[in-house]
């Protein structure tokens, strides 16, 4: 039996997938607990008590744990389920959520069974170096394919709840907006983006009183202003931050004080111009490859970017390519892009490597920005036209 047979096994059987998705989130899990790594999980954790006890939520809390608190009110009361069980319970059913909406969102899009699973297992080793941190990063990429997926079904008020469940934990999950125009009601759209935005909003006076909730807000918008200087500031000198375009252009050239904005502006006007076509709005192929744009510009171009936020961009590169024909051009692009963007900081590498070479000048970014290039040029030259069997991506 040849590798390409067993490759043809392994994608078609959706329980060996799962096992390797979900094995590989345990055992980052059991690593995380024993290595007690888990301080994302106390930050989102805490939240809720501070929220229920009204205390000032953006403050630091050192004898609770290290770091701040960066969501929205709303999500401190989202997490209320993950505060019923002990720490070590519920960090683990909060780990474990997090990759299964990933999971399940993979497993809602317009593309037939092999190719999913495709997506999964080459994404796994992403969401396992994303549960190492204990954080959300799953649920944002889950939350925003699962706008886009309703958005072609005309579900419009599922679609506007996960943008916005997404928004309430990270402010850029409101890209999912930029699936509107795929929707054919845009009023009941609208109306139900209002809808769940106030629902929302409000939820934690459920727990608080409407005075604390409206100070809370405030302190959010001060807390992510402080977040966005500071990340600025220290992503020349700390290897883990700004892991992005701009970071790895001030790193390599030594340009500290780069404007991120000469780096944003043009990803933007590309970005925008890939709209011009849309006349092409109802096309299968052209839709999944804004759903890719989309998911790679927020990893490209968003300076709060880590390493754990690349589970955002490993599945929208995956999903790509089995787009694409399997031209040699195509495998090797695919190969060079998964290597630098979830291989890059791994043990594939000698330590010497990730610390002299690929960390430093953050080149994990290097993969998402040239697939992102290449979905542009597609678009631009209308290379969606020519896939064959477009109506099996329509589904």
């Amino acid at each position: 039996m040849n590798i390409k047979s067993i490759g043809n096994q392994l994608i078609s059987n959706n329980k060996i997938v799962a096992s390797i998705w979900f094995g590989l989130v345990v055992l980052a899990l059991v690593n995380a607990y024993n290595g007690h790594a888990y301080n994302n999980f106390l930050i989102f954790r805490q939240s809720f008590f501070h929220l229920r006890n009204e205390t000032n939520l953006y403050l630091t809390y050192v004898t609770q744990y290290w770091d701040h608190y960066y969501y929205s009110p709303s999500f401190a009361a989202l997490v209320v389920p993950f505060t019923l069980l002990p720490v070590a319970f519920s960090m683990f059913a909060w780990g474990i959520f997090d990759a299964a909406v990933l999971y399940y969102a993979i497993r809602q899009l317009p593309i037939n069974n092999k190719k999913q699973n495709f997506i999964l297992l080459l994404s796994a080793n992403e969401m396992m170096n994303a549960t190492s941190n204990i954080q959300s990063n799953g649920i944002m990429a889950a939350t925003i394919i699962l706008s886009f997926v309703y958005i072609i079904k005309q579900k419009e008020s599922r679609s506007t709840l996960m943008m916005l469940l997404g928004f309430f934990v990270k402010l850029y999950s409101i890209t999912g907006l930029a699936f509107f125009f795929f929707n054919a009601n845009k009023k009941r759209f609208i109306l139900s983006f209002i809808f769940w935005l106030i629902l929302l909003l409000l939820c934690p006076l459920i727990f608080t009183s409407p005075a604390f909730l409206i100070q809370c807000y405030k302190d959010w918008m001060a807390a992510l202003s402080l977040k966005s200087n500071f990340d600025i500031t220290v992503s020349m000198y700390h290897n883990m931050v700004d892991i992005t375009l701009q970071g790895m252009i001030k790193r390599i050239f030594n340009l500290p004080a780069l404007n991120k904005w000469f780096i944003i502006l043009p990803g933007l006007l590309v970005f925008g111009a890939q709209y011009l076509f849309y006349k092409y709005f109802s096309n299968p192929i052209y839709r999944l490859y804004i759903l890719c744009s989309v998911l790679l510009f927020i990893i490209v171009f968003n300076t709060g970017t880590e390493s754990p936020t690349y589970i955002i961009g490993v599945p929208a590169i995956c999903l790509w390519y089995v787009l694409q024909e399997k031209t040699k051009w195509n495998n090797i692009l695919f190969i060079v892009a998964i290597f630098f963007s979830s291989f890059s900081y791994s043990d594939i590498f000698t330590p010497w490597v990730r610390t002299h070479i690929m960390m430093p000048y953050a080149l994990k970014a290097l993969g998402c920005f040239v697939i992102w290039v290449v979905i542009a040029v597609q678009i631009f030259t209308r290379q969606f036209l020519k896939v064959k069997n477009p109506l099996e991506f329509n589904h």
